[in-house]
């Protein structure tokens, strides 16, 4: 990879590149030590997480199917109702896979991220499906 940046760029990549190395063997050596419970249970998180996230990410695409009679309603309320309706959607399947509420200040704020971030991404591919059909 080329950078303008000369010797200090170069120096940088080589630097950033150690430090990721360094991590990656850190996250291994930890998970190695972890136990088959601790590993069982972080795999089993993971499975679900990428189950969600999966589920959250086709969801919106769905409106595609009747984008149109609500864009004929001529109603903000309808969109507002769509997008809460979607996000209401993602919170209970991330409450059912993750098997209830977090149990900790940190799960709290990656909960409340998660459900934000699919917020905006429900928001986003809503607008777009209203765009192509012509709202």
């Amino acid at each position: 990879m080329e950078t303008t940046g000369g010797i200090f760029g170069r120096l940088s990549e080589k630097i950033l590149g150690w430090i990721a190395l360094g991590l990656l063997i850190l996250a291994g050596v930890g998970l190695w030590q972890m136990g088959p419970d601790g590993r069982g249970a972080l795999w089993s998180a993971i499975w679900r997480t990428m189950a969600w996230i999966a589920v959250a990410a086709v969801l919106p695409w769905v409106v595609r199917l009747f984008i149109t009679r609500l864009l004929a309603l001529s109603s903000n309320w309808a969109g507002v109702g769509l997008i809460a309706a979607l996000t209401l959607l993602n919170i209970v399947l991330g409450l059912i896979l993750m098997g209830g509420f977090p149990g900790s200040g940190w799960g709290w704020i990656v909960a409340l991220a998660a459900v934000g971030t699919a917020g905006t991404y429900n928001y986003l591919v809503s607008e777009y499906l209203a765009e192509q059909a012509g709202g």
